[in-house]
């Protein structure tokens, strides 16, 4: 099993950052062979020997009675493509993520893990006009400022839907399983995030 001691406590041991991500959390038992999948830019390969710890179930699982499939329904029933639904669902800030691939991984063991609905998020992580990003204290010219709303001003016409200025529509469900690696999932294909006529295909094979 993965993190077979996994308790609340652990939740608090986490980066400020991973927290925030929780409106609310519970500690549970993903069986080995449940499905999961996310949304992401590139491939959501392993980095530093861990896969990233976060993922949603593909098909419903305990609160979850819509998994990827009902977001994938939602997304054609807006008139928008999958990675725009689950930005909005899932909170993801615009300068974060494109979420332009669709990845689908099967747990080849048990897992403990956190298990908890999604923190509304802002659709910047932080306001567009601060060049950088990186150095909190640095306020950068004015050049540099003006550069960095228009990189984000073409993100948001770009981002298939009208974004709020809050994401969070909605109850959406999520896991976030640490130490994970590439051992303890097997891999499917990769979509991309705007073909609805793939995903359709695969989320009702």
């Amino acid at each position: 099993m993965i993190n077979p001691d996994l308790a609340r406590h652990d939740f608090y041991k986490l980066d400020k950052s991973q927290q925030a991500g929780f409106k609310k959390f519970r500690v549970v038992t993903v069986p080995k062979g449940t499905l999961l999948f996310k949304m992401t830019s590139g491939k959501a390969e392993a980095w530093e020997g861990r896969v990233t710890p976060w993922w949603s179930a593909v098909k419903p699982f305990l609160d979850d009675r819509e998994g990827a499939l009902g977001r994938f329904l939602q997304a054609k029933a807006n008139g928008v493509n999958m990675t725009a639904m689950v930005r909005l669902m899932s909170c993801v800030c615009l300068d974060w993520n494109d979420l332009d691939n669709y990845v689908q991984v099967e747990l080849t063991d048990d897992a403990r893990a956190f298990w908890g609905t999604f923190n509304p998020m802002p659709k910047f992580s932080q306001p567009v006009w601060k060049p950088d990003w990186k150095n909190k204290n640095d306020e950068g010219s004015p050049k540099k400022a003006l550069e960095q709303v228009k990189r984000m001003q073409l993100k948001e016409a770009t981002a298939g839907f009208n974004v709020p200025d809050m994401l969070g529509a909605g109850e959406a469900w999520q896991l976030f399983i640490p130490n994970l690696t590439e051992n303890d999932i097997k891999r499917a294909s990769v979509i991309p995030g705007h073909d609805m006529t793939a995903l359709a295909m695969s989320l009702n094979g």
